[in-house]
């Protein structure tokens, strides 16, 4: 209203009777509008952090032609040269994994797993997963945090996340890792005493590199058996553990969400260590089937007619309804194994949707039959 305007009844009447921006009956007339735009805004940052990809390489065939100029780039592509590779890369996805079994001087089990995810996509990202099994009462504790940016401290030979009562340290051959949760929380200092083991699918041109096909492709390196010391504390009690940890470590320019895969990481009681990985298309299409199996130093890449692995049982997690194949008969003919691998616990799907905006199955599995030993399991993608 300008300055001079004669107020009449009826002017103060229409003025009274508009809502203004910022008034509470504004709100309350639009307020269904405003909330479906701010959920249409949380849509959209989740699509460009976590799906989102500008980056991926355009889709490869399965003909033999296609295959041979795939491998021809992959030639191209850089060899892994650690402790450099070690460091965070400025490609769109990258994780570093910590999975392993503990004890006490007791007797007394535990499980558990750290990772940290980091995302360049339109936006840069880094979310936390971690979970702790205990065996006696098969109580699974979880924790995830997640924050914009990438609070690594940029060092060139290593890798150093620290973000609340989260850290993953790791310079060569000594690592640390941390969490913390409601009632429980885990401290421990690791050390490897081998060569990093760089995977490698048989015909493939690099170390360490896989290819994913339409996803894109990653480096993949693991410390299988990283002896592990430290502190857990649940309910207010700390204890010291010891154990092996494996390591994995993957970064390049693919797309895991467009992605299932099946992923076994044992180590056999004999010092054999094997990790298998199954990756589909999320229509069930086979996209890579490989493995690495490692004794007394001497690596050897496994391809898809190396292994079979089938699923013999599943669980449908009430929570989310997805259904996992959790139950599994693993065979390595050239190496004499043929192994019955099942879950500590069934219940051990990871609910990320308030970080990674998926579900997976991740958890320890026990296993018998011609070989014995620990391991950890990862089912990812069946949502």
């Amino acid at each position: 209203m300008s300055a001079g305007q004669t107020v009449t009844p009826r002017t103060r009447q229409r003025s009274r009777g508009k809502a203004r921006p910022g008034s509470s009956r504004w709100f309350r007339r639009y307020r269904w509008l405003v909330i479906t735009g701010w959920l249409v805004i949380i849509a959209l940052v989740g699509w460009a952090v976590f799906i989102r990809s500008d980056q991926v390489p355009m889709p490869s065939t399965a003909s033999a032609t296609a295959e041979q100029a795939a491998n021809s780039a992959a030639a191209t592509m850089p060899p892994v040269k650690l402790p450099a590779d070690d460091a965070t890369h400025e490609q769109l996805t990258e994780w570093w994994y910590y999975s392993g079994h503990l004890q006490t001087d007791a007797g007394e089990r535990y499980s558990f797993h750290i990772a940290s995810f980091l995302r360049r996509g339109t936006l840069i990202h880094t979310v936390f997963h971690g979970s702790l099994l205990d065996h006696q009462t098969e109580k699974l504790y979880t924790e995830q945090a997640r924050t914009a940016g990438n609070p690594s401290d940029g060092r060139r030979d290593g890798f150093n996340f620290s973000f609340g009562s989260w850290q993953l340290r790791g310079e060569g051959a000594q690592h640390a890792a941390k969490m913390a949760g409601k009632d429980f929380s885990l401290d421990l200092q690791l050390t490897d005493h081998r060569e990093p083991l760089l995977h490698q699918a048989p015909g493939t041109p690099v170390a360490g590199l896989l290819d994913f096909a339409a996803a894109g492709k990653s480096y993949y390196v693991s410390r299988p058996r990283m002896a592990a010391l430290g502190t857990l504390t649940i309910g207010g009690t700390a204890k010291a553990v010891r154990g092996e940890v494996w390591f994995d470590h993957q970064w390049g320019d693919f797309e895991a969400a467009k992605l299932r895969w099946n992923w076994f990481a044992l180590q056999l009681t004999d010092g054999a260590d094997l990790m298998l990985f199954e990756l589909f298309d999320r229509q069930g299409g086979p996209v890579l089937r490989m493995g690495t199996y490692v004794r007394e130093g001497k690596v050897m890449p496994l391809g898809a007619s190396d292994f079979e692995a089938k699923a013999r049982g599943t669980w449908k997690s009430p929570a989310s309804g997805v259904v996992y194949p959790i139950n599994w008969t693993i065979s390595v003919p050239a190496q004499g194994l043929q192994l019955k691998v099942d879950p500590v616990i069934r219940a051990s799907q990871f609910d990320a949707r308030t970080t990674t905006l998926n579900v997976y199955w991740e958890g320890a599995v026990k296993f018998s039959g011609s070989h014995t030993g620990v391991g950890f399991m990862e089912l990812s993608g069946y949502n």
